[in-house]
């Protein structure tokens, strides 16, 4: 993990500036300049996760802390397999490769991974570019100890993994070139204030990029929709739905996949 990126992160509660605090025990803790409120970095992960949370968790949220899911989220029983690809008419590698074209990062940009859960993407911008400062930002603890071990394995220092929420985000206005937010839009309880967020800290004509959960044209479609929504609290998205929300948050909204149940949409920065 590299050494907490301060020029850009801010106190998630009164949106100040923090200072380092160093322990005896070289531990670190960044601290509020104004509200002096403490945040410590354990064991590679910064923990800025406000008390008590502004979003509450929805149930498949709450699923992404089971460890079974954990372990399993890349592998070919869910996102690295081909049955994934049934469902949402693309692959890991691709879905990963079309994020990239969206987000078109340059080799020093800012990149912010919301709901990075065990750094699929985060990996994938930081590897790109060693100059870049990369953010992954995830509400689950362990999904965020996987990824930093898996981060940590490939040696990668550009990275800063951080448990926060969503709707207060540690981050400055207007400190971040590119946001990536995959797999996750549709588990939110509150999209629209996730969305505003995003539109704070993004800087004008910065990228976005999201891949979520679509209601889609087919019947079988629309019944997941209905079930998943009612037992997993997820919302599958209509496609003016998302342009909509995407809008009123301060993006120029593309959709540049949308297949099955899955859409991937980007959004550039409104000035």
């Amino acid at each position: 993990m590299m050494d907490l990126p301060t020029n850009i992160l801010c106190c998630p509660m009164c949106l100040e500036g923090l200072s380092i605090a160093k322990g005896a025990d070289d531990s670190t803790t960044a601290v509020c300049t104004v509200c002096e409120r403490r945040y410590p970095v354990t064991e590679g992960i910064a923990n800025f996760l406000p008390n008590p949370i502004p979003s509450p968790k929805g149930r498949g949220q709450r699923l992404m802390e089971s460890e079974w899911r954990v372990k399993r989220y890349e592998s070919k029983w869910w996102r690295g397999g081909t049955l994934f690809k049934r469902y949402t008419g693309v692959t890991l590698d691709e879905e990963i490769a079309l994020v990239k074209r969206i987000d078109a990062a340059e080799a020093a940009d800012t990149v912010l991974d919301l709901a990075c859960g065990p750094g699929i993407y985060t990996r994938a911008f930081a590897q790109d570019s060693l100059g870049r400062t990369v953010i992954g930002v995830d509400v689950s603890e362990p999904m965020l100890r996987r990824a930093v071990d898996k981060a940590a394995a490939l040696d990668l220092a550009n990275i800063t993994f951080i448990h926060g929420d969503a709707c207060a985000l540690p981050l400055q206005d207007g400190s971040v070139d590119v946001a990536n937010c995959c797999e996750a839009l549709h588990l939110f309880t509150d999209v629209q204030a996730v969305l505003a967020e995003l539109g704070r800290v993004v800087k004008p004509g910065g990228r976005f990029s999201a891949s979520l959960a679509w209601v889609g044209r087919t019947p079988w479609s629309h019944i997941k929709a209905i079930f998943d929504g009612r037992f997993w609290r997820m919302h599958f998205f209509r496609r003016e739905e998302i342009e909509a929300l995407l809008d009123e948050a301060g993006f120029e909204p593309t959709v540049h996949h949308a297949h099955g149940i899955w859409m991937i949409v980007g959004g550039v920065r409104r000035s």
